[in-house]
């Protein structure tokens, strides 16, 4: 097509062509939205912008059909990824559909172009280097919409989201190939290939499409369009889902590098804190174990019908200064986004951000507790960095697990721990966090053959999980009896990082998301003596512990239990051990806000 037939009949028909059949596709998959209705108004702007690519790349191309019928498959591949939000029962509004879809419209147009631009260069082996560099680009663009689909097959049914993604990141491999273990691998395995030679052969076709370089005039139009689109539409087609969740994550992993390289800068106000921060001289002991994977539906300190917590029920049953809460969250379902938020002056309310937050150790470090953090988790990876900064924060950090790699093992079980309980100097301030393997899946690597208990359930999953239970009982009252050999012991916390829902065979899964999840065991017990000088803070959480709480405010628990006074971001709303605590089922979230405790619709909340 010769650049003055332009505008010929022929081709003005074709360009008109093009542009209503992807105006009234686009319109028709406005339809297929969970409104029930269409706003012939809404969004028409930009399906204006998008049928105008559409023609305009058609007519760059001599309305080529391999290239018109790529297009249009690209573009709604990112609709049908948009589609699954309606298979799971999600909202689908008529915005997000003509955002996604004009995002891979977007993509199409800017990659088919720069795929025309290398026809203008002279040079061959440039010329191939660039086409094969833009086919690259491209390929990936294409990822989204298909780990969408992909996952919503393999997983039967679910829809990929941020939150999963981010496990990925924050997590070592081991959780992965755990979390990979609970999977159909041979479907991921075919999916994950599908996914591939999808978006290879997508590629591949659009760089076989060929076309001579000689519309320069039309070019200049698409390229002008191209600008006005990336300037003006894409910055508001990012809250699409399908892009969105990946921009989440990429900000999310930037807050966390943020919070690394602010640690020196922490430090020095750190140490202009220590003239602000207000604790007495009392020497005392306190510990903080932090479990993992453990819900309390399955401890019977809290009502389970197998006695899988004889420690923890004694404790209940004989010291009055040992105080379990039926009605706490976890902030999140996952390790690192609810340990982050447990032990940071960052929550859900506060509007503080992570760069901006204090860690727990940081903090009582800065009091004047001599601090530790002894472990029994693999060392995370370095997108991990905010437990990273919170177990650097400890004076003393010791890891009793040797093991990298893709399986998550043990060097030891935790009953390890106990051993390394530190010889202390009982007249200085201590705080010990120990942080559990706990019963993370697979639950059977987790405990002693010796602990193998339960076996005459329906399904020998629940059982190794209850042994597994039983097992962490078991742990925590070595590291009681081991904190209670200090004479100046004060207080033993205990809260796992969150909880998984073996009765339904699900592990912590944010696809499959179940409100057993969030149920977490949470328990204090405070020595005779502190229970006596402290009566405020034992005798209000006597009252309050039927309350709803999110571990999330564990922060502002922690500090006032350890005595330290104008911690910044403290508020007494947030603290369950002040008479001033405000939060209820009716403003407790999770999982960063998306979802309300009072919408907890379990049957054993």
């Amino acid at each position: 097509m010769q650049i003055q037939n332009l505008f010929r009949k022929h081709n003005v028909g074709l360009f008109l062509i093009h542009f209503f059949v992807f105006y009234v596709l686009v319109m028709f998959a406005r339809f297929l939205t969970t409104s029930g209705k269409l706003d012939l108004c809404m969004w028409q702007g930009y399906q204006l912008s998008f049928a105008l690519a559409f023609a305009s790349v058609s007519a760059l191309f001599d309305y080529n059909k391999k290239n018109t019928v790529l297009f249009l498959f690209v573009s709604f591949l990112w609709g049908a990824a948009c589609l699954c939000k309606i298979g799971v029962g999600m909202v689908l509004s008529e915005r997000e559909i003509v955002q996604t879809i004009g995002f891979g419209t977007v993509s199409y147009v800017l990659f088919s172009v720069l795929l025309y631009l290398t026809l203008l260069v002279k040079n061959k082996f440039f010329a191939l280097l660039l086409k094969c560099f833009v086919l690259i680009l491209f390929a990936i663009v294409l990822l989204p919409p298909l780990l969408v689909i992909g996952y919503y097959v393999v997983s039967d049914g679910h829809m990929l989201s941020s939150n999963i993604l981010l496990t990925l990141f924050q997590t070592n491999v081991g959780e992965v190939y755990a979390y990979l273990a609970e999977q159909n691998v041979w479907l991921w395995g075919v999916s994950v290939t599908a996914i591939v030679v999808v978006s290879v052969l997508v590629s591949y076709l659009l760089g076989h499409i060929r076309v001579q370089a000689h519309l320069g005039k039309l070019l200049v139009f698409n390229l002008i369009l191209i600008v006005y689109l990336i300037f003006s539409v894409v910055p508001k087609l990012s809250s699409s889902f399908a892009v969105n969740m990946f921009v989440r994550v990429a900000d999310t992993l930037k807050e966390y590098k943020s919070y690394a390289l602010k640690s020196s800068e922490r430090e020095a106000r750190l140490k202009t804190l220590k003239d602000v921060l207000r604790t007495d001289d009392e020497a005392g002991l306190h510990v903080l174990v932090m479990g993992e994977s453990t819900v309390r539906h399955h401890l019977g300190a809290f009502g389970y019908k197998r006695n899988t917590t004889p420690w923890l029920s004694k404790m209940v049953g004989e010291n009055k200064n040992t105080i379990i809460y039926p009605k706490a969250y976890s902030s999140n379902i996952q390790t690192v986004m609810s340990i982050q938020f447990a032990l940071t002056s960052q929550n859900q309310y506060n509007g503080v951000s992570l760069g901006d937050s204090y860690s727990l150790t940081e903090v009582a470090t800065a009091a004047g507790y001599e601090t530790y953090w002894i472990s029994n988790q693999m060392h995370f990876n370095a997108y991990d960095t905010p437990i990273s900064s919170i177990f650097n924060g400890a004076d003393h950090r010791i890891f009793i697990n040797d093991y990298f790699g893709t399986r998550l093992l043990t060097t030891y079980y935790d009953e390890k721990l106990a051993e390394k309980f530190p010889k202390l100097d009982e007249n200085k301030k201590t705080l010990i966090v120990f942080h559990l393997m706990g019963c993370h899946n697979l639950y059977i690597d987790r405990y002693p053959a010796d602990f193998k208990t339960f076996t005459d359930g329906d399904d020998p999953r629940v059982d190794s999980y209850d042994d597994c239970i039983l097992y962490n009982d078991y742990v925590l009252s070595l590291l009681y009896q081991k904190a209670i050999q200090n004479k100046n012991f004060m207080s033993f916390t205990f809260l796992s990082d969150h909880g998984e829902d073996p009765d339904n065979g699900l592990t912590h899964d944010y696809s499959k998301f179940t409100w057993r999840m969030p149920h977490i065991p949470f328990v204090t017990i405070f020595s005779n003596d502190y229970a006596l000088k402290h009566e405020d803070i034992v005798g209000t959480l006597q009252e309050h512990k039927n309350s709803y709480w999110t571990s999330d405010l564990l922060f502002n628990l922690m500090t006032h239990i350890l005595g330290i006074e104008n911690v910044p971001h403290d508020a007494p709303k947030f603290d369950l051990s002040k008479p001033e605590y405000a939060m209820t089922k009716d403003n407790l979230t999770i999982i960063e806000g998306s979802l309300r405790v009072a919408d907890d619709d379990s049957k054993d909340r």
